[in-house]
């Protein structure tokens, strides 16, 4: 078989997405005889090592697809190896490789619509939402009927706050394929919805097909929820939740147990090996500052209150922290966040993990004396965090118990990540809830320093005597601005870019009360814990 002819059998078999069937002709394709007098020899050598790299990166396994992608790129270095390159980069986290490989592309060159698409999807997955915009708009430009194009395009349009142009690109997203279950959840989650504009029926009828897969589910129904929520049909809305969420929770079998034993092993090793016997970092860099906390307890709002100050900048959720960790542990297995990697961490050098984290954030907000990573589950690294970086500052959101659970099990988070597992029933919320006030308490009383504990209601009815607090604490001068965040135009990567963009206000204290009696099992584990 020609070099030519296994290339095209081997595009063939990713196109239907039999990568174990192509995996043995991209071996052959990588194998095939090279001169370098002959490039399309040479050029077909790359491509045999770009192709593995891609297979590797759709088997999950991204550490071996950046390794064949980089070997690519140094047999016959192309601008679409590294677009992918870019892409695997910033599925590992690591936001200065990421961006090492979209320096290495010129846009006026690159006409692969995939490959534009992809370059797109990096830099919205490291919170470049702005940049990502040019590279979607020429893949659209050059193939118009794809709606992921389309569908990407508008995720990046409306975390960059243009949300008119985000509905339009989610329409047209639709009207190429009418059933995709994000763009449905989206659309919804754009607002904008009134009793005589809605998809409630369009919405209804999409869950009522036995057929729909358990994560398509999720979508609508949270779809569903948000526009009957709009229409002051909480209860109703509440009910449709609880449904899906029952079948996910069934299909990951997922045990509190495991969450729990994470917690004891944190007490256990941050707060105790840690403290007394591990020696504290020399790096003396003020420069992160760590917004911490449950999801939906306000680290988004808090952010932008910060990065409205002249001197600070934001990385959004940076990954970096715990893969630093990890990569200085070097324990075995593909999740970051782990026991074993716990355990191990008690014996690292604290001064060569502040500068590892630094290294790795180098790209941030380079122009700013500061920079937030705002990552919510960096809670679990706290003390860490303090030996590793000492002049650090943390910033733990604290919130009503039963406005975070409530908040947290009626957002769509990554429905394949083992962080959120818990937020798919409401006995689960509530027991990590839990073990989280109890992890931030003990973490506080063991070490005070440099941790401010937040809490969201009095930030919300005083910000003006609050956002002066917060910036004292992080050794900031006060600047009037940060109060007004909603003109604060910076991207918003998370849940909250609707609401953020929104002066500071009170409307979300007391929210759960809307759910009526379906929240009262949680009222109970909350009870048991002394958190209400």
């Amino acid at each position: 078989m020609t070099a030519h002819s296994l290339h095209q059998s081997i595009l063939t078999f990713f196109s239907q997405g039999k990568w174990v069937d192509a995996h043995p002709l991209v071996v052959q394709l990588i194998q095939i005889t090279v001169s370098k007098h002959d490039k399309e020899s040479v050029h077909f050598h790359a491509e045999g090592y770009f192709l593995l790299g891609i297979l590797n990166a759709e088997l999950g396994q991204f550490n071996k697809a950046t390794q064949c992608i980089i070997q690519a790129n140094k047999i016959y270095a192309k601008d679409e190896y590294h677009a992918y390159l870019a892409k695997c980069w910033a599925l590992l986290g690591d936001t200065n490789a990421a961006m090492r490989s979209v320096d290495s592309i010129a846009l006026s060159r690159l006409n692969e619509p995939n490959a534009l698409d992809t370059v797109g999807v990096a830099l919205s997955r490291i919170g470049f939402h702005d940049a990502a915009l040019p590279f979607f708009e020429k893949a659209i430009e050059l193939k118009s009927s794809i709606f992921q194009y389309f569908y990407n395009y508008g995720m990046s349009l409306k975390f960059a706050g243009k949300f008119s142009q985000a509905k339009a690109a989610y329409e047209r997203a639709l009207e190429l394929n009418p059933k995709h279950a994000p763009t449905h959840f989206a659309l919804s989650d754009l607002g904008q919805i009134n009793d005589s504009e809605h998809h409630i029926k369009r919405l209804t009828t999409l869950l009522d097909d036995e057929s729909v897969g358990v994560d398509d589910r999720m979508h609508y129904a949270h779809a569903l929820a948000l526009e009957l929520q709009a229409l002051g049909r909480h209860p109703e809305a509440f009910n449709v939740l609880v449904q899906a969420k029952a079948k996910k929770a069934i299909s990951i079998e997922y045990d509190i147990a495991r969450d729990q034993a994470l917690f004891a092993s944190i007490k256990k090793t941050f707060c105790e090996q840690v403290t007394h016997n591990i020696q504290a970092s020399t790096c003396t860099s003020n420069r992160p500052i760590f917004i911490v906390g449950m999801p939906r307890s306000g680290t988004t709002l808090v952010e932008r209150i910060l990065s409205h100050h002249s001197q600070v900048g934001s990385g959004g959720e940076l990954q970096d922290f715990g893969i630093a960790v990890k990569q200085l542990t070097k324990t075995s297995g593909q999740t970051v966040l782990d026991i074993p990697t716990l355990t191990a961490s008690a014996s690292l050098d604290m001064t060569q993990l502040g500068q590892l984290y630094l290294d790795k954030t180098q790209r941030i907000a380079p122009d700013n004396q500061r920079f937030i990573d705002k990552l919510p589950f960096n809670f679990f690294y706290i003390p860490l965090i303090q030996r590793a970086l000492p002049n650090a500052k943390i910033i733990v959101m604290l919130r009503d118990p039963m406005d975070t659970c409530i908040g947290n099990f009626r957002q769509l988070f990554s429905l394949n990540s083992p962080y959120y597992h818990y937020a798919f029933n409401l006995d689960t919320v509530g027991e990590f809830y839990a073990q989280f006030r109890q992890h931030i308490d003990h973490c506080f009383s063991i070490n005070p320093d440099n941790i401010r504990l937040q809490q969201y209601e009095t930030l919300a009815q005083f910000p003006e005597t609050e956002v002066q607090s917060l910036l004292a604490f992080c050794e900031l001068d006060y600047e009037a601005q940060c109060v007004d965040v909603q003109n604060n135009t910076l991207p918003v990567s998370t849940a909250s870019k609707m609401q953020v963009r929104q002066p500071i206000n009170t409307s979300s204290i007391g929210r759960w009360k809307k759910f009526g009696e379906a929240t009262q099992p949680l009222q109970d584990i909350l009870h048991r814990y002394g958190l209400m």
